[in-house]
């Protein structure tokens, strides 16, 4: 494990790159190119090999990759640092991804275990890198949606699709029941 880079990275210099990391992703990986998708570039690629044998992609989860291990942090929990994501429920995956890759009980999340399970019977079942980390990251977009529709802030809002903002309803208000 290196020493983190203290200085912030902006995901507009990271748009329209390959990433490299190594070959059968882990939860690590998987969840960070999920975040990578989601909060840097939602049409980053994904290379497995040695970071030697790719000069011009990014390396993450390698060995002494800028985005990699640093001090007590996984790599999830480094981008999340270095891109300054701090989205609630982001923090709520870093906390299960940093147990399961970390084989600790640090911050003993309930759905740990679930994930962990998850992750292994992916990684049986697809024996193809670019489709286990597409099973992968279909994954984690269906845990954070699930745990957005969960948590109470965003309960607290009123959901609507995106093809229904601005819109106005049609639906009328329910009867009162005596």
């Amino acid at each position: 494990m290196t020493s983190p880079p203290t200085t912030p990275a902006k995901a507009a210099d990271y748009r329209g790159k390959a990433w490299v990391t190594r070959p059968r992703p882990g939860v690590d990986r998987m969840s960070s190119a999920w975040l990578i998708r989601r909060f840097i570039d939602a049409n980053a690629t994904f290379v497995f090999t040695d970071a030697a044998k790719a000069p011009r992609a990014i390396p993450f989860d390698t060995f002494d990759a800028e985005f990699g291990h640093h001090g007590n942090h996984c790599t999830f929990e480094t981008l999340c640092d270095r891109f300054g994501i701090t989205d609630v429920t982001v923090g709520h995956i870093g906390r299960i991804v940093h147990d399961l890759d970390l084989k600790e009980t640090t911050y003993g999340e309930p759905d740990t275990v679930t994930i962990g399970r998850l992750v292994e019977g992916l990684r049986r079942a697809q024996p193809e890198d670019d489709a286990l980390l597409k099973a992968g990251i279909d994954m984690f977009e269906a845990l954070y949606q699930s745990m957005q529709s969960a948590s109470p802030a965003s309960r607290s809002k009123p959901r609507t699709s995106p093809a229904r903002r601005g819109r106005k309803s049609t639906s009328r208000p329910a009867a009162k029941r005596s």
